[in-house]
């Protein structure tokens, strides 16, 4: 029993000198505090919608018959079932049978786009973007811009003729004019907010169920990264940093210019983003909407069929990314101790 005691007071003299340790490193005149991103704040990002109500109960339905008795519409939906389970090779042997000038729902021509991303068909979503992103002249950059850039900075990649370190994907951030804005504007009158939207929009498209390697759109991140850096934000800069290192964790400058930002966090008591509640995962078959078809799809089977089914939006909140679970760890293990020692003499 004594034996046990001494074990257990060195080990509540460690978790004590170990609770001392870091309240000295506690700066009690400047505690940790959240940024302010009163002119740009990063949302999080939906890498993983889930499908809209209308979606999902109609291919549900469509399982429920033949094959061969499915319409245009039908298979359009079969379409859509195959992006979610991420067979991306057979959504798109379905969707090239159809007109897809007919999709006309955002969701629906997301999950398109998707499909061509993730395959490697640039020059098809090149095209796509062109007729379904609507231009905006009154903006100084536009989603739809940002959207042909980055799928530019692809095709250039495939063909060869992407320089690293020289091309830039999105020429706008090295615009000589961009010193000439004024950074402190509102929100809806600031050129360069609308700049940052503009790309962050269209990372949000090419991120979607997207977990692979990638060193374009690290590339393009850090582009964003250094934009936000020195124009808005330190830790909107981390955030984005993060995500480059998501996707090429090789960048040896992006690791200098990510430890940099966290310095000058540090040092401004600043807390980060959370990178893994604002990102997300991707999951594989999260939305398997299982029910056998009855029958293999038949190409003669498809016909062409117009369609616009109503837009549903979907809103999560992001909880608590401030929680430090190697803290919350050392308080349970505390309490944990602490109930032993109390259990031993009440049994002594």
């Amino acid at each position: 029993m004594n034996k046990s005691l001494r074990y257990l007071f060195f080990i509540m003299v460690f978790l004590l000198n170990t609770s001392l340790t870091f309240s000295q490193e506690i700066d009690f005149d400047n505690p940790p505090r959240q940024e302010n991103t009163y002119l740009f704040t990063i949302l999080r990002y939906q890498r993983q919608p889930a499908p809209p109500d209308y979606m999902r109960n109609r291919i549900l339905q469509i399982t429920e018959n033949p094959v061969d008795q499915w319409t245009a519409q039908d298979s359009l939906y079969y379409a859509y079932k195959n992006v979610y389970n991420q067979r991306y090779e057979m959504a798109l042997s379905i969707f090239s049978r159809l007109n897809t000038d007919t999709i006309q729902e955002i969701h629906a021509q997301s999950l398109y786009r998707t499909t061509l991303q993730h395959l490697s068909r640039y020059e098809m979503l090149e095209e796509y973007n062109k007729k379904t992103f609507p231009d905006s002249p009154s903006t100084i950059y536009s989603i739809k811009e940002a959207m042909l850039d980055l799928t530019a900075a692809y095709l250039k990649y495939e063909k060869k003729t992407f320089i690293p370190d020289s091309t830039a994907i999105f020429p706008i951030l090295k615009d000589e004019d961009l010193a000439d804005m004024d950074p402190d504007k509102s929100p809806n009158k600031n050129r360069l907010v609308s700049i940052a939207f503009a790309i962050d929009s269209a990372f949000r498209h090419f991120t979607i169920m997207h977990d692979k390697k990638d060193y374009i759109l690290s590339q393009a991140f850090e582009e964003m990264a250094d934009f936000q850096k020195k124009y808005f934000y330190l830790t909107n800069a981390y955030f984005y940093y993060s995500a480059s290192r998501h996707y090429y964790l090789n960048d040896v400058a992006v690791m200098e210019k990510y430890n940099e930002v966290v310095d000058e966090m540090n040092a401004h008591n600043y807390i980060s983003i959370s990178f893994k509640n604002k990102f997300g995962k991707v999951i594989k078959n999260r939305y398997r909407m299982d029910k056998q078809i009855k029958k293999q799809a038949k190409p003669d089977s498809l016909t062409e069929s117009n369609f616009n089914p109503p837009p549903e939006k979907e809103k999560r909140k992001d909880y608590l990314p401030w929680i430090d679970n190697s803290i919350l760890i050392m308080i349970i293990l505390g309490l944990a101790l602490v109930f032993v020692v109390f259990f031993m003499k009440t049994k002594k």
